[in-house]
């Protein structure tokens, strides 16, 4: 490195992984007066629009995740007395607040409001102030190449592992400074978070407690709701996360997430979102009218959440909790079976339980670490209230099951209800066990999806079906008769 010429760095794509704009106006998403605001801004210049979304995006991209390559040559370029410059196209608020998390960045050259600085625009400005070959510049798009050609040495932002663009083949660069993406296939089924679709298997709950899980024609409609309802919870995954970006970086393990972590784009999540709406209602409404109402009432429901119920304390649990209802409402309105008041009743007081599972382990961890939870009503100091809510729901589900079973309409679907009191003690077993490992720290995922997952959880659901079909068999009720007799 030649100490008397300074690194350039672009901005987007180089020492940022991701592109300012588009954090821009996902920042804003909350706030669809400002857009509109930029949009109308917009029609001065790109420049002007830039400049419009700048207030407020700083909190968005004060995590936001940057390339250790490029980062790493800004380190080597200051130790030996080198100026760096950051020359980027973004805003000029935007821009310093991002290279203020650098050190040694002494200048900052960008849009104003006026002039978008790319291409031919930044390569003259450059020019200007360091003459033709006075700089050496850090880029990553074509866009760059005004500026390569002005510069002494080029070095090459990337995302590829191996490799440069297919553009980039022709030009001579010191370094490729790599950032390597993981593959996107891998990174879209994570963004859709496809293990979630485990909780949509609560549409079949209908089809197994009225015990036609066989009949071919409801499981086939229960198939085609699940699709539709994994289809509609992927596109609220994305939307969701593109709202949370800010508050995700600060969380120890959802910086990982692909829109936080920058290899998705938000705006690429957005337009992904809403394709996969539209995909959900065509599949639901092969189920009829009635199946689509119940789509969208899910679909509004998780948007409310995700814009404004999950900051509200207490109310985000409840919400939660209905949630976790309405797959269950779906899938009875796919088949046509009726809920019973005290399934209905014991399945609601679980899932409250479960919401303050996920509510308490978030609360856990904030306090054992010692930090707040962004974008949440709660605070660590919180647990021992939500450890009590969540065990007397607990408790009320196992309550309102043992009522159940007394009930008439258990009479005529099993053979030998007395042998279901055998599931009081294990449903107990494993709200206590679910706890307990919360208290641990152990939970880090949707409760219902740790469950699924879980060893102890799957044993107790399997021993629960085990004695509902040994419930079920006449000959049971003989073997009990003749030793009652």
């Amino acid at each position: 490195m030649t100490a008397s010429k300074p690194l350039v760095v672009d901005l987007d794509g180089s020492l940022l992984r991701s592109d300012s704009l588009h954090e821009s106006i996902a920042a804003h998403l909350r706030r669809p007066g400002r857009l509109w605001a930029a949009a109308s801004a917009g029609r001065r210049g790109r420049a002007a629009f830039k400049r419009a979304l700048a207030p407020g995006t700083e909190e968005a991209l004060a995590d936001a995740p940057l390339n250790p390559a490029v980062y790493a040559l800004i380190g080597d370029a200051v130790a030996v007395g080198r100026e760096v410059v950051i020359a980027t196209g973004a805003d000029d608020g935007v821009a310093r607040a991002i290279a203020s998390r650098v050190n040694g960045v002494r200048e900052v050259i960008a849009s104003d409001g006026q002039t978008n600085l790319t291409g031919a625009h930044k390569a003259d400005e450059l020019v200007s102030r360091f003459g033709r070959g006075g700089f050496d510049y850090v880029g990553n798009a074509p866009v760059d190449a005004a500026i390569w050609d002005a510069a002494d040495v080029a070095y090459l932002a990337t995302s590829r592992a191996t490799g440069v663009p297919a553009w980039a083949r022709e030009r001579s660069f010191a370094a490729v400074l790599r950032d390597p993406r993981p593959p996107s296939w891998r990174v879209w089924m994570r963004a859709l978070r496809v293990h979630q679709s485990l909780k949509n298997l609560l549409l079949f709950l209908p089809l197994i407690a009225s015990h036609t899980l066989t009949d071919p024609t409801l499981l086939a409609r229960a198939i085609i709701g699940f699709v539709a309802f994994t289809l509609m919870a992927s596109a609220v995954y994305l939307l969701n996360d593109t709202l949370d970006i800010a508050s995700d970086r600060t969380h120890p393990r959802k910086r990982s997430r692909p829109i936080a972590a920058g290899w998705i784009s938000p705006l690429h999540a957005v337009a992904a979102s809403g394709a996969l709406v539209l995909c959900a209602i065509l599949v639901a409404s092969l189920l009829g009218p009635g199946f689509v109402t119940i789509l969208l009432a899910y679909a509004a429901m998780t948007t409310a959440y995700s814009f404004w119920l999950k900051r509200i304390t207490v109310v985000d649990i409840v919400t939660l909790a209905l949630l976790y209802m309405v797959r269950i409402v779906a899938g009875a309105v796919a088949t046509g079976i009726a809920l019973s008041f005290w399934f209905t009743g014991v399945t609601l007081f679980l899932f409250l339980s479960l919401a303050l599972v996920k509510r308490y382990a978030e609360a856990h961890q904030a306090r054992e670490e010692g930090r707040d939870i962004r974008g949440r009503g709660y605070s660590g100091d919180d647990v021992h209230a939500i450890l009590a809510l969540g065990a007397a729901t607990g408790v009320s589900a196992v309550l309102l099951l043992a009522i159940y079973i007394q009930s008439d309409a258990v009479s005529t679907l099993y053979a030998a209800p007395a042998v279901l009191w055998l599931v009081i003690p294990l449903l107990f077993a494993w709200i206590a066990h679910l706890w307990i490992t919360a208290g641990r720290g152990d939970v880090h995922d949707d409760p219902l999806v740790f469950a699924l997952r879980d060893p102890a959880s799957l044993v107790a659901g399997a021993l629960v079906l085990i004695v509902f079909f040994i419930a079920s068999l006449p000959v049971t009720a003989d073997v009990l008769s003749g030793i009652l007799s």
